[in-house]
């Protein structure tokens, strides 16, 4: 698959002029590199992030959205995931062309459990190597932030409280520690494919744990709703 880099003209969906809201696209070098990571999906299957993007020719542009979130525990990604659900109940919801897909960091064995806590009706990956997150220029952290988003609606105890307890219930099944690193943050990455070519459009880095891209905003990127 070969990759072309594409001017970043969704970088600030919020139409905030803030510098440091532009975030810089992954180079060529960087996507080859992901493409080869293996990742898994809810059943255990092994395949490689650059067949998220596999398209025949026939079937013209097509666009991919994945959303990197932190460990499978975090109460924070779970509220997200569940706010972003709400808002866009299935593929169907999703402009013609565009799929959507979740990358976590912890086991897979971990995911039905997390598709059921977030009502998520799209396909969620495992990336437990971090590897994915490592190339794509995501960092780690535990820092809150200085502001709770919108589609955050319980207090950092109950999301606190509501991850060990999700632990302790994975303790039987051998995976309650293998939910992903605590420190590993994601972001929201938008591609676009034609056949074997993958060009990144728009992307957005956490810079803390609670920094997922609002869920209007990312409407406003994916051209479901204007500004």
């Amino acid at each position: 698959m070969s990759v072309e880099r594409s001017e970043p003209s969704l970088q600030n969906p919020t139409g905030e002029e803030k510098k440091d809201d532009i975030e810089d696209l992954p180079s060529q070098d960087q996507l080859k590199n992901a493409a080869k990571i293996p990742i898994f999906d809810v059943e255990g299957k092994e395949l490689d992030f650059g067949d998220l993007f596999s398209t025949p020719d026939s079937e013209g542009k097509k666009r991919i959205l994945v959303i990197f979130i932190r460990h499978f525990f975090c109460g924070n990604c779970q509220s997200y995931l569940h706010a972003l659900s709400k808002s866009i109940s299935s593929t169907d919801s999703l402009p013609a062309g565009t799929t959507l897909a979740i990358v976590g960091c912890g086991s897979h064995t971990i995911i039905p459990m997390y598709a059921k806590e977030t009502a998520c009706p799209f396909p969620i990956y495992s990336d437990p190597s971090r590897r994915l997150f490592d190339i794509l220029g995501m960092s780690r952290s535990l820092s809150l932030g200085e502001s709770t988003p919108d589609y955050i609606q319980q207090s950092v105890l109950a999301s606190t409280v509501k991850g060990i307890s999700q632990i302790l219930k994975r303790i039987p099944a051998g995976d309650g520690l293998k939910g992903g690193d605590i420190k590993q943050i994601g972001g929201e990455f938008l591609f676009e494919v034609q056949g074997s070519v993958l060009e990144p459009v728009w992307c957005h880095r956490m810079r803390n744990t609670r920094d997922h891209t609002e869920v209007p905003a990312l409407r406003r990127v994916l051209g479901l709703d204007s500004d």
